[in-house]
């Protein structure tokens, strides 16, 4: 025993185990609130605080109350505190000046799609999907094409070897020159406290997280201590922890989970001529990211519907009053291309600002410019995206009664089933695609299931 909690101290873990975690996180969020983890707003809130007082401007401010996200804030710490366990910060990676450049942007394409999908990934993947969303099903449908289209682009840059699940130094180390996995990110002698632009994003990092949270601890901004009391923020905290380590330990993001069934109909080939390491191949064709984010969305799915039949708590809402509008149809691209763009979705991107990727600290920014053709243009935005409802169903469940019969609860009952069969797809399809036992897929992690020792 002792040695199984070593190892989960300053190891990575599989994704299973990052998915576990996020999905208590959600469930401890859903406990308090009734509502899954929400975080797009928050965001905005610390940046109307950030820009109001060091520049005298509200150009987010005006939409957005300033205000403090305490979730946000321990997410970053959850995924710091990981990186210190594993004594391993990832400021090590090195990203060239085209990759910091398209995280950029893909934090600038993601903010908006945020505004135009009325939320992030987090909140359609990981909180509307166990939630039965139709318009949370059309955010992800409408979204694989373009995150395709994300990853052409990527390769074609000759950036395809950046497109990993997460590096750790002594794997790193130790697969230097091995065949086919292609590391660009690390680099001998790079030492990021010399480089000028680590640097400036650095001090925006700072700036982002520093500003609201000595607003927030002594003034009356909303969410702030004087506000909401200590109790409110350890609510927030927690899961914020839980779901910064989750995904710290194992790399977890839901664009790269969407995007692993494609690798069922493509050669290894494919992967090699484009650039991208056999690693993420292999972690890809297993079905490993999905395992995690099955595991997310089971976890709160049955926590949901649980609380739902016994009359303790409602099915939330990720859509709106309508269910489903124009702006899910056009934000589900702009969000997958950028969360491939950035090497992560939102919260994978709280993740590795916490680890302290370069790509992370690039995509702020951008996120803080994504907001601004929605805040400055507001009336036109909206009544393009969410002007005309499209259907009157929520859920799933709830349009299956109506139109093809039944109760909502059996339906309810026949998505969660649904839900647990494609989590048993997963590890079946990894113990047969990896040859392993059970065992290993449950105790290996993703470096140690995915890597192999042979080199040039």
């Amino acid at each position: 025993m002792k040695y199984f909690v070593s190892t989960l101290h300053r190891k990575q873990w599989p994704f299973w185990l990052g998915g576990l975690f996020v999905g208590l996180a959600e469930i401890v969020f859903y406990y308090h609130y009734d509502m899954f983890i929400v975080v797009t707003t928050g965001l905005a809130q610390m940046f109307a605080v950030t820009e109001v007082n060091l520049f005298g401007v509200d150009w987010v401010a005006r939409i957005y109350e300033p205000g403090i996200y305490w979730f946000i804030i321990f997410a970053i710490v959850g995924a710091r505190l990981a990186g210190v366990a594993e004594k391993d910060s990832r400021d090590w990676v090195h990203y060239d000046g085209g990759m910091l450049t398209l995280a950029f942007i893909g934090g600038f394409l993601f903010s908006f799609g945020t505004r135009l999908a009325g939320g992030c990934t987090t909140h359609h993947f990981l909180g509307g999907i166990p939630s039965m969303s139709i318009a949370s099903w059309v955010v992800l449908i409408t979204g694989v094409p373009f995150a395709f289209l994300a990853f052409k682009v990527v390769t074609v840059l000759g950036k395809g070897g950046y497109l990993r699940h997460q590096e750790t130094h002594c794997v790193s180390c130790e697969q230097e020159g091995a065949n086919y996995n292609y590391n660009p990110g690390y680099k001998k002698g790079y030492k990021p406290w010399k480089n000028p632009v680590h640097i400036a994003l650095s001090l925006f990092l700072l700036a982002f997280l520093l500003v609201p949270l000595y607003y927030g601890l002594t003034t009356d901004i909303a969410g702030s201590f004087s506000q909401i009391g200590w109790s409110e923020i350890i609510w927030l905290a927690v899961p914020g922890v839980l779901l910064g380590v989750g995904i710290a330990k194992t790399g977890l993001g839901t664009e790269c989970s969407v995007m692993a069934p494609e690798s069922a109909f493509t050669s290894q080939d494919f992967y090699r001529r484009n650039g991208v390491p056999d690693c993420t191949y292999k972690m890809f064709r297993g079905m490993l990211p999905l395992q995690g984010l099955m595991v997310a969305i089971v976890t709160l799915n049955l926590f949901i519907m649980a609380s739902w039949m016994w009359g303790d708590g409602s099915i939330p809402n990720a859509s709106g009053e309508a269910g489903l509008y124009w702006g899910h149809f056009l934000g589900g691209p702009l969000l997958a291309m950028g969360a491939v763009l950035m090497i992560g979705c939102e919260v994978r991107t709280y993740a590795r600002l916490g680890l302290g990727y370069s790509t992370a600290l690039a995509a702020l920014p951008g996120f803080y410019l994504g907001y601004l053709p929605y805040t400055l243009y507001k009336d036109t935005v909206d009544n393009i995206a969410f002007g005309e409802g499209l259907t009157d169903y929520i859920t799933v469940a709830e349009w299956a009664a109506d139109k093809l019969g039944g109760t909502e609860v059996t339906w309810a009952a026949v998505y969660s089933l649904a839900m647990i069969s494609i989590l048993v797809f997963t590890f079946v399809a990894a113990r047969k695609f990896l040859s392993v036992r059970m065992r290993e897929l449950l105790v290996k992690n993703t470096d140690e299931l995915v890597f192999v020792a042979s080199k040039n």
